[in-house]
């Protein structure tokens, strides 16, 4: 693996991500914010939080492949939302969604609360950065 991801003591213990990502080698994969648009760009779950997020989980997963690439082979994620309540009312759905891609596989994760997406109806956008060998 080009990348090793760390959890150092005297961080806290990290629930559902990793402290750093440490990248030794490989190429570097960047994955441009993925909303939760269909492939017609379709604004999909219009209102629905947790459909938009495995939305935005299949984009990522999708954007990886086209690469070469695995999920697994993220070191990187930074989560932009736009309500920070509905992320805690819906945290299990939300984790099924995560996991059907990723499983229980945790990268270094930021999750952002944003006044607003560039689109309107768009609830949540993930960016990422994978590390393929």
């Amino acid at each position: 693996m080009p990348f090793e991801l760390l959890n150092p003591a005297g961080l806290e213990p990290p629930v559902g991500y990793s402290h750093v990502a440490k990248i030794s080698g490989g190429s570097i994969i960047h994955v441009a914010g993925q909303a939760p648009f269909n492939e017609k760009g379709e604004v999909v779950g219009k209102g629905d939080f947790v459909a938009q997020f495995a939305q935005v989980m299949r984009n990522l997963k999708t954007a990886v492949e086209a690469s070469g690439g695995r999920p697994n082979q993220y070191a990187v994620l930074t989560i932009y939302i736009t309500d920070l309540q509905a992320y805690w009312d819906n945290k299990k759905p939300l984790a099924a969604a995560y996991r059907e891609v990723f499983g229980k596989y945790f990268p270094a994760i930021t999750l952002v609360e944003v006044k607003r997406l560039y689109n309107p109806d768009c609830l949540v956008e993930i960016s990422g950065m994978a590390v393929i060998e």
